[in-house]
């Protein structure tokens, strides 16, 4: 994994989610709908995202470890896509999806969405610390509702406190 960018980045966002969930002392990813997976997942993809990505395309998330090519599956059911034929994962899909991977990876399904849903409003902008396109609002976006959404969070609550995020940001946009 030491190879694998995606995979030192989604490490790295696990010590983004933990700190940022519930407070700096507190172990609040411990319920079956945490989404610490997710996040981390989420992480990887919007750093390695580049001008000129297309947001139907394969992405897979430990795909050196697994030795295959970037747009393979990897560690996960599915590569990351826009495109339901190629990720067909929804909301009910939460339910069979085992805890924690599988379930994170649901989670970062909806959040690879939103993601390009921004960039499709806002545009991309390839700097990552003080840009102003869509990828920098969206993961502006993800880190204020992680520090919003309390302890435990299950995915509605996740996904109101990124409406809280965006209403205190945005004031709605």
């Amino acid at each position: 994994g030491d190879f694998d960018n995606g995979v030192i980045a989604h490490e790295y966002g696990h010590g983004i989610s933990t700190r940022l969930t519930g407070g700096p002392f507190t172990s609040c990813l411990s319920n079956d709908e945490q989404m610490g997976e997710g996040w981390s997942d989420f992480f990887a993809l919007m750093l390695q995202m580049k001008s000129g990505d297309d947001p139907a395309a394969r992405r897979g998330i430990g795909t050196f470890v697994m030795s295959q090519s970037t747009s393979d599956t990897g560690i996960r059911s599915y590569p990351y896509s826009t495109d339901m034929a190629v990720n067909p994962f929804t909301f009910a899909s939460s339910n069979t999806e085992v805890v924690p991977h599988g379930v994170g990876s649901v989670w970062a399904t909806m959040l690879w969405d939103l993601a390009w849903a921004y960039v499709g409003k806002y545009g991309f902008d390839s700097n990552k610390y003080s840009g102003t396109g869509g990828n920098n609002k969206v993961m502006r976006l993800v880190l204020d509702g992680l520090k919003l959404q309390g302890c435990n969070p299950t995915f509605v609550t996740a996904r109101n406190a990124l409406i809280s995020a965006d209403q205190n940001t945005t004031g709605g946009q």
